[in-house]
């Protein structure tokens, strides 16, 4: 779809969910040149509505064909929560579920002003954000899989990558991942305690201005589970490259106020890795059956693919 089309679609579209008073005009569009599972655009709104003109910035993010295994509906809910409680996230504006309008399911958050670009001087805030995540109430949080008692997060989580694995290979199925899988399962731990989860933490996925945080983005993966989760994700994944695992270890037991368990964050470390390993497949899928030929895609489902397959085995089997 050309760029003259999509700005006619997304024109009409926005007029109700704006309470335009006449249409939506669209004055200019930049590709955010960054990420993997959606496409984003940011806009420039012009519009009337009961208070007169207005202009607006917005982004619009698309999804790929399911690419990395996530599609929006828990992010959306979640940003939306969220936002309510007073949480930095971007105000959703739309949420178009069919792939009608764009060929591909999509939401419109208004634009927050920042950068993604690492860093340190808001490391200790954004530890500290995340560590309020994991402290906010999750009793009324009901559009995301409620985790069971006992192993039930870590468990759910191995399954849940494990099942967007087999749903997306293309040839026959890897014996170390097999492996690794059950030896994940053989040694899950029980859930300490159960909180709302980002999935995706870390420099990169979060906004800064004026050395301030302003939002976290990139939610689609936001779940139900133990917070081990996204410190491991934080720690081996996202903040590899920023600081390192003794420097992040000491930062959050700081920031968080207790101990970490060190078998414990070691084990979401290869759950971790096993994530990785699952979802480079949805670009594997997604090439071979033409959804998106583009080179990234298959480099992510081989080069990348393997890289995370020896980073599994090394920590599941070290």
């Amino acid at each position: 779809m050309n760029q003259a089309e999509r700005h006619k679609r997304l024109s009409g579209y926005l007029v109700e969910p704006l309470q335009a008073t006449g249409g939506v005009s669209i004055t200019a569009e930049h590709r955010i040149a960054m990420g993997q599972s959606r496409a984003m655009y940011i806009l420039d709104l012009e519009y009337s509505d009961v208070s007169g003109p207005r202009t607006r910035r917005v982004v619009a993010r698309v999804e790929q064909h399911g690419h990395l295994g996530s599609d929006s509906r828990d992010e959306v809910a979640g940003m939306r929560a969220l936002h309510a409680s007073g949480f930095p996230v971007a105000n959703v504006i739309a949420y178009e579920e069919s792939d009608a309008l764009l060929g591909q399911p999509f939401f419109v958050m208004d634009f927050v002003e920042g950068v993604s670009t690492w860093s340190e001087d808001t490391a200790d805030e954004y530890v500290l954000r995340l560590h309020e995540l994991h402290s906010l109430p999750i009793d009324d949080i009901d559009f995301l899989e409620p985790v069971s008692d006992g192993k039930g997060a870590a468990l759910q989580e191995v399954e849940r990558w494990y099942n967007t694995y087999h749903t997306h290979i293309v040839d026959e199925p890897s014996p170390l991942l097999e492996e690794a899988a059950q030896y994940l399962r053989n040694r899950a731990p029980d859930n300490d305690r159960v909180t709302l989860v980002h999935g995706d933490p870390g420099p990169g996925n979060y906004l800064h201005h004026e050395g301030r945080i302003t939002a976290l983005v990139d939610w689609e993966f936001i779940h139900l589970g133990d917070p081990y989760d996204d410190w491991a994700y934080l720690i081996w994944m996202r903040g590899a490259h920023a600081l390192t695992e003794d420097q992040w270890i000491e930062k959050i037991e700081a920031i968080a106020g207790y101990r970490l368990d060190l078998e414990r964050l070691h084990y979401w470390k290869a759950v971790n890795f096993l994530m990785g390993v699952c979802i480079d497949q949805t670009s594997h899928r997604i090439y071979v059956d033409g959804s998106n030929p583009a080179p990234n895609l298959l480099a992510i489902a081989t080069g990348v693919h393997l890289s995370a397959l020896k980073r599994l085995c090394d920590t599941v089997f070290d």
